[in-house]
Parts: structure tokens; C-alpha cells; sequence
């Protein structure tokens, strides 16, 4: 594989592996991937997401609309605590 690099870019990576944090282009590389991989999933996870429904909308759209149910709540308080 052929990869071309801007001057400015080759000068960065010249430093880079210079500076004797990297080993090799090899390891560089390796690193941008997994730093962009990771930016890339981050920005999947930010996006918009579609609005949930209302309680009614769900509701309305329930396969159970019609079927005439009745739903009460536990007039129960439970019991009290010392604190």
C-alpha cells in the first residue's frame, strides 16, 4: 500500500517518531485508527435520537386499544419508617 503525505504532514509524522514515543508508521497508524474508530462511534452515540412518545400517543397506538380494560391503583400506602 502507497500512502501520500503532505509535507506538513510527513514533517509531523518525522517528529513524531522522533520524539520515541511511537516505535514505527506502523504503530502510528494503528493509533489514529483506533483514536478515529473511537470518535466515530462516540459521534454515533450523540446523534439525534427520534423523540419517544407520550404515555397517551403509546396509549392510543397500543394493541390493547379497545379491549375496554380497567387499571386501579393500590389504595395501599404501604407502612411507615423511623428514621
Amino acid at each position: 500500500m502507497t500512502i501520500n503525505l503532505s509535507p506538513e504532514t510527513e514533517q509531523l509524522v518525522a517528529e513524531e517518531l522522533q520524539s520515541g514515543h511511537l516505535d514505527s508508521i506502523d504503530e502510528l497508524i494503528v493509533e489514529g485508527v483506533h483514536v478515529w474508530r473511537e470518535k466515530q462511534n462516540q459521534n454515533a452515540s450523540n446523534a439525534p435520537q427520534r423523540p419517544k412518545k407520550s404515555l397517551s400517543e403509546f396509549f392510543r397506538e397500543s394493541p390493547l386499544v379497545g379491549l375496554e380494560l380497567e387499571f386501579e391503583r393500590s389504595k395501599d400506602t404501604g407502612r411507615g419508617i423511623e428514621l
